[in-house]
C-alpha cells in the first residue's frame, strides 16, 4: 500500500496514450495540505494570531504514509476503498472496450492492451485522490472544531487549489461554513487567505 506520484491524467484510446496535463495528479498537493494540517493540530488559546512556518518536504516512500497515518489514522481503510473502485473502474472500463459495438477486432486488442498497461497508474491516482481528499475532510473537521477564523499562506498555485478545495468543503458540510479567498500583501510578499466567515 503506497502513496506515490503517478502523474496526469490519462487519456486512453484505440490510437494511443496520452495525458491531459491540465488534470493534475492529486498527490502534488499532499504536502501542502499535510502542512496545513500540522499548523492548526495545536491547541490555540488567547485571540492573538498564532504562525506556523512550513517546510515543503519531498514526499518519498514511506515518510508519506507515516505523515498521513499522524493525522488520518484511518488511512489504510481509504487506501484500500479507492483501490476498490479503481478495479471496478477499469473492469468497466474493459467490459465497455470488449463490447463496444463501434469498434473493430484490432481496435478492440489495442484499446485493451492500453488499458491494462495503463492499470496500475489508474490505480495509483486513484489512491491519492482519495487520500487528498480524505485528509482535506479531516483537515474541514479539525478546522471547525478549532473555531479558527483564517488561514494565510503564500499565494503559490498548491496552497490556491488547496485553499479552494476546503472553501468547497465547508460550504458543503451538513451545516454550510461560508468562507472566501482573498489576497494580501505582507512584506511585500503575496499570500491568500481562508477567511472562514459563518457557521
Amino acid at each position: 500500500m503506497k502513496i506515490k506520484y503517478a502523474g496526469p491524467k490519462t487519456l486512453i484510446s484505440t490510437s494511443g496514450i496520452s495525458f491531459d496535463k491540465r488534470k493534475r495528479d492529486k498527490f502534488i498537493y499532499l504536502d501542502c495540505v499535510l502542512q496545513l494540517m500540522e499548523a492548526i493540530d495545536h491547541d490555540y488559546v488567547g485571540t492573538d494570531p498564532h504562525l506556523h512556518t512550513t517546510e515543503s518536504r519531498e514526499l518519498i516512500g514511506e515518510e508519506i504514509l507515516e505523515r498521513v497515518r499522524q493525522h488520518c489514522p484511518d488511512i489504510e481503510t481509504i487506501i484500500t476503498q479507492a483501490r476498490q473502485d479503481a478495479e471496478a473502474y477499469m473492469e468497466n472500463s474493459l467490459t465497455r472496450a470488449e463490447s463496444s459495438a463501434f469498434l473493430n477486432d484490432e481496435e478492440v486488442r489495442t484499446l485493451i492492451n492500453n488499458l491494462n498497461i495503463m492499470h496500475e497508474y489508474t490505480v495509483q491516482r486513484f489512491i491519492n485522490k482519495y487520500t487528498y481528499y480524505y485528509i482535506v475532510k479531516k483537515f474541514i473537521e479539525r478546522l471547525r472544531h478549532s473555531k479558527i477564523k483564517y488561514i494565510s499562506a503564500p499565494a503559490h498555485k498548491t496552497y490556491f487549489h488547496v485553499f479552494h478545495t476546503i472553501k468547497r468543503g465547508l460550504r458543503q458540510q451538513k451545516n454550510a461554513v461560508q468562507s472566501e479567498l482573498i489576497y494580501h500583501v505582507e512584506n511585500e510578499h503575496l499570500f491568500i487567505k481562508l477567511n472562514v466567515l459563518s457557521s
